[in-house]
């Protein structure tokens, strides 16, 4: 991969998340959500993943922000409310503090193992086989659990909206 593809993706990834958890709109949060995602999905297509380039795309870049976005205007929040929610600054420069002295730590205790050059990937890599075989072989219990919390998350945003009516 072309490292100066991989750190505009990178920096692309840091912003959007920062965007993520600073907009005060849920729906700007998800759009940045949607950015980072694809950001991500690039970095798949360096690394010459295909499958996982497209279903980074399609699950998740696509079917999961559809389905964000459909809970955010299903909730139909208004503007008191979110202003309620609305993270303070004091806690927000507290946790940015916190996370910089995280990653000056990571940093440091990683600087003689960390080239610039990216290392060499597995030819079968991203491959449909070794994927399926991580996820419904190895991880199959932690695949199951995923699906379970988002699933009552979605219906516990769908009962939230429905307490107002």
């Amino acid at each position: 991969m072309n490292p100066v593809l991989f750190y505009v993706l990178a920096a692309t990834m840091v912003v959007s998340a920062l965007f993520v958890v600073t907009k005060r709109s849920p729906l700007a949060s998800a759009l940045a959500l949607a950015l980072n995602m694809v950001a991500l999905a690039g970095i798949f297509a360096g690394l010459a993943a295909p499958f996982l380039f497209i279903v980074q795309i399609l699950v998740y870049a696509g079917a999961v922000i559809v389905l964000i976005v459909f809970v955010i205007m299903l909730l139909n929040l208004r503007h008191e409310e979110l202003k309620a929610q609305a993270i303070q600054r004091g806690k927000f420069v507290a946790s940015a503090v916190l996370c910089a002295i995280a990653a000056v730590l990571v940093l440091r205790f990683t600087a003689g193992g960390v080239s610039a050059a990216p290392a060499s990937v597995d030819a079968k890599f991203g491959t449909i086989e070794e994927v399926a075989m991580e996820l419904f072989a190895r991880y199959s219990l932690s695949l199951e659990v995923v699906a379970v919390v988002l699933l009552v998350g979605i219906l516990g945003a769908v009962v939230l909206a429905k307490r107002g009516e």
